[in-house]
């Protein structure tokens, strides 16, 4: 029987994927535009905010916005 995510499981899964993000991120803006690296690493970012949307509601959650002081 699997038991359901607990509260620290799901912290503990969005700082995991927090951190696969970035790396893909990282990866991504080091390959050219047209290469299928930069492409599959722009997949990969997007699965991840899909997950992230599912776990806490917000597809968002890990995008950087730009708020004028």
């Amino acid at each position: 029987m699997i038991r359901p995510m607990s509260f620290s499981d799901r912290q503990h899964f969005i700082q995991s994927l927090a951190a696969c993000r970035n790396l893909a991120v990282t990866c991504g803006r080091g390959e050219h535009r047209d290469s299928a690296l930069h492409y599959r690493c722009k997949a990969l970012i997007d699965a991840i905010d899909g997950v992230a949307g599912e776990l806490v509601g917000d597809a968002n959650y890990f995008k950087v916005i730009d708020v004028e002081s």
